[in-house]
């Protein structure tokens, strides 16, 4: 994001002034542009910019980065790791491939500008789509601007990401139902046959995410809510024992008394569905979330 910001900055900050926005309609229509994203296995994280202070987490010092998230409402992406070297449990997503989106009030034609004006990025035009697209000259990351509001960008291959998640017909890959959740929390996350997740203080083994038909969680303030789906309602049974079991030793661990009536409205089960409800953070656990966070928006 750095980077892209840093570019953009200059020509956004004279030309932003004399402009106004207006509702763009997408093809995709009244769904979640999120909801065009997330293979098995990738990791997609929306975040409401509009909820959460996204300056105070990336505290960049950037002018331009500074810019760029104060103009923008959302940022979605996925990631997936392309190396397979992540564990089950992983905090460092910077080393993750990635494509998403940008929203805010940023104009097609002024953001084409200036990355047409940067001599860091190479300008291209994909002849099956005619999606103009830039290419970072120093990276593997690109950008297109399809129409006015929003930026997509790939670390790998920004026309797939387009034909994939910017096209009328897209798959749904997250349902409405969810969608609403995540849309409306600070940050949401969405994974669908995980191979990997962010500690929550229950941390979870390969054999465990493996029985887990999807992960959705969502974080505002300082708790965090999340449903996992199994596969079989036995599954969800024995995983329900395990994260309570691991979050109550955890509170032991740390001298904090258990307080049944709190974790009985806590954890709960319908059928093959466990679900957290409204877990307060520790200070170690919220920092460790927003590390991956950072680490998410960094990568940009």
């Amino acid at each position: 994001m750095k980077r892209t910001a840093r570019i953009l900055f200059p020509a956004l900050l004279v030309l932003v002034l004399f402009l106004s926005s207006c509702a763009t309609r997408r093809p995709y229509g009244d769904e979640q542009y999120f909801q065009g994203l997330g293979l098995d296995g990738e990791f997609v994280v929306t975040v409401n910019a509009e909820l959460l202070d996204v300056d105070g987490v990336v505290e960049s010092g950037d002018p331009g980065v500074d810019f760029i998230t104060g103009r923008m409402t959302r940022l979605s992406m996925a990631l997936y790791d392309s190396k397979g070297t992540a564990g089950p449990v992983t905090e460092d997503f910077s080393e993750f491939d990635y494509y998403g989106a940008i929203e805010g009030d940023f104009p097609k034609g002024l953001v084409n500008s200036a990355l047409s004006m940067s001599s860091v990025f190479s300008s291209e035009k994909d002849k099956s789509t005619g999606l103009r697209f830039f290419s970072d000259n120093g990276s593997s990351l690109q950008v297109a601007v399809p129409a006015k509001g929003i930026i997509l960008f790939s670390s790998t291959d920004v026309v797939d990401n387009f034909n994939r998640t910017y096209t009328e017909g897209r798959p749904k890959k997250i349902s409405d139902e969810d969608a609403a959740r995540l849309a409306a929390s600070q940050v949401g996350v969405f994974v669908s046959n995980p191979r990997t997740m962010i500690s929550l203080g229950f941390d979870l083994d390969e054999t465990a995410l493996s029985n887990i038909e999807s992960i959705l969680m969502v974080m505002d303030d300082d708790v965090i809510s999340a449903e996992f789906r199994l596969k079989s309602e036995d599954l969800a049974d024995s995983f329900s024992v395990l994260i309570k079991a691991g979050y109550v030793g955890n509170l032991r661990r740390e001298g904090i008394k258990v307080d049944v009536a709190k974790l009985k409205e806590m954890f709960s089960q319908e059928l093959d569905k466990v679900l957290v409800n409204n877990m307060p953070l520790t200070q170690e656990q919220k920092d460790s979330i927003l590390q991956a966070l950072t680490s998410i928006l960094s990568a940009i």
